[in-house]
């Protein structure tokens, strides 16, 4: 009998007070899924207790959630250590903005008590 595979989930909180562009959107969430991959993948990464998780999640497809959130809630999440990008300033919003937070790869229930009030970003 196989065992259920859990639902490991990587979530991503874009900036929807900056009102980026659909492509903007996309290359910043990219930076983030990248930033993030490669600090997973290193011994030296903050979230080295979720290294297991990261991959099992890998060889289960690898799922994204992506959501929006006001400023303050990214800066909330920026401080408790989540993966923060900044922009460079050479396209649509101001050098140094906050423009996506990525999680690690996670449970989705306990991930929803860090971003289970935020929704779905559409558009």
């Amino acid at each position: 009998m196989e065992m259920d595979k859990r639902d490991l989930v990587q979530y991503f909180v874009v900036n929807q007070d900056l009102k980026m562009s659909t492509g903007k959107t996309a290359a910043q969430v990219a930076h983030a899924a990248t930033v993030s991959t490669i600090n997973l993948m290193s011994s030296q990464s903050p979230f080295h207790e979720k290294h297991d998780d990261f991959v099992e999640w890998v060889q289960s497809g690898m799922k994204k959630i992506i959501l929006k959130g006001k400023q303050t809630e990214l800066e909330k999440l920026e401080k408790r250590g989540f993966f923060s990008i900044r922009d460079s300033g050479l396209t649509e919003v101001k050098s140094g903005s906050l423009t996506v937070i990525a999680l690690p790869p996670m449970v989705k229930s306990e991930a929803k008590e860090i971003v289970g009030h935020l929704t779905l970003l559409k558009n």
